[in-house]
């Protein structure tokens, strides 16, 4: 168990101490349920009143707040909140080699030890597992794919042949890297040819991907997701897409083939992308918006068509004026007709 007091967790985040520092610190918990031995957090002026009444050891906060508790004021309350509950929650392991009875392991396959092998996981010849890593009940990782160290692949994840992940790279249940592109020429008498999905997939170090996202291999080249970059649940990403750096992608996102995110792009939940377009480094879309546009300009965005988010709500007033007007011209009319009779 980690052992942490107030001062020292204020030092890891560079805070200041507002208090008692040497306030022991076991673990981590909602403001509102905290105990004494814990680490809540205030990111909400609305929740004063729940800080005034907290039982927690601690608070993170951003200004001095009336509280009982020891504070730890920081500029970025949630982002130090993470690291900590971090210390005291790390991402798992493997501490032993640990191949499960049920697992198939080609013995043409490198495993740095320690390495954790589920149940019914497979792993093919020409692989290499790094040290720490832990692949869960029924992954198969395909021949020739190579996984970083710190490694988790949890339940039911799919690696295609020849795919390469990262250090600290965690896969969520039902993740699939690797399956084929939708990728078919037409013919002349309109059926379909398949073109060879040839490429690969690279995602680099420190990438997360949420549960049943699919990741498409490139037709030819490679399909890449940039190191720090997270992903929801049920996401689509089409082949050679190329994502930068510490991009963030929320649920039911979809991407067309040969997208271009720059580094530190955040995207909100249900949008969707056409193929081949660039979106530059630092954009933000909002949630249910279509792309269908180079984006050069850093900015936020929104909807569809696609506008600037400013844009985009001085539009939506419009609309609503233009129905008000509309409502008045019928009131108008109603009132001569009235008249006239």
């Amino acid at each position: 168990m980690t052992h942490e007091t107030a001062g020292s967790l204020a030092k890891r985040v560079g805070g200041e101490v507002l208090g008692d520092p040497e306030r022991p610190i076991h673990g981590v918990a909602d403001l509102r349920h905290a105990g004494p031995e814990h680490l809540g957090f205030l990111n909400d002026h609305k929740l004063e009143d729940a800080a005034r009444a907290t039982k927690a050891a601690a608070l993170l906060v951003k200004r001095e707040v009336e509280t009982s508790a020891t504070q730890i004021v920081v500029a970025n309350v949630y982002a130090a909140f993470a690291r900590i509950a971090g210390l005291f929650h790390p991402v798992p392991q493997a501490t032993e080699h640990d191949i499960h009875e049920r697992a198939v392991v080609d013995p043409a396959a490198e495993l740095e030890a320690p390495v954790r092998v589920g149940p019914n996981a497979v792993v093919e010849a020409g692989c290499r597992v790094g040290a720490q890593t832990i692949l869960g009940p029924g992954v198969v990782v395909g021949a020739g794919s190579t996984i970083g160290r710190g490694c988790v692949l949890h339940a039911g994840v799919v690696l295609y042949p020849g795919m390469q992940l990262g250090h600290g790279v965690i896969l969520h249940a039902g993740v699939v890297i690797g399956s084929d592109g939708f990728g078919y020429a037409r013919d002349d008498d309109g059926s379909y040819v398949k073109f060879p999905q040839l490429g690969t997939v690279v995602v680099e170090d420190d990438v997360e991907i949420g549960a049943n996202t699919t990741v498409d291999r490139g037709a030819l080249g490679a399909t890449r997701i940039g190191r720090g970059s997270k992903i929801d649940n049920l996401v689509q990403v089409a082949h050679n897409c190329d994502f930068g750096e510490h991009v963030a992608i929320a649920g039911f996102c979809a991407f067309s083939g040969s997208t271009v995110l720059g580094n530190r792009v955040a995207l909100g939940g249900h949008t969707v992308s056409s193929g081949h377009l660039r979106v530059a480094d630092d954009v933000r879309v909002g949630g249910n918006s279509v792309i269908y546009k180079d984006l050069t300009d850093v900015d936020d965005y929104l909807g569809y068509p696609l506008l600037e988010k400013r844009r985009w709500m001085r539009t939506l007033r419009g609309i609503e004026r233009i129905t008000q007007l509309q409502e008045d011209v019928r009131e108008l009319k109603r009132a001569r007709t009235n008249d006239a009779t």
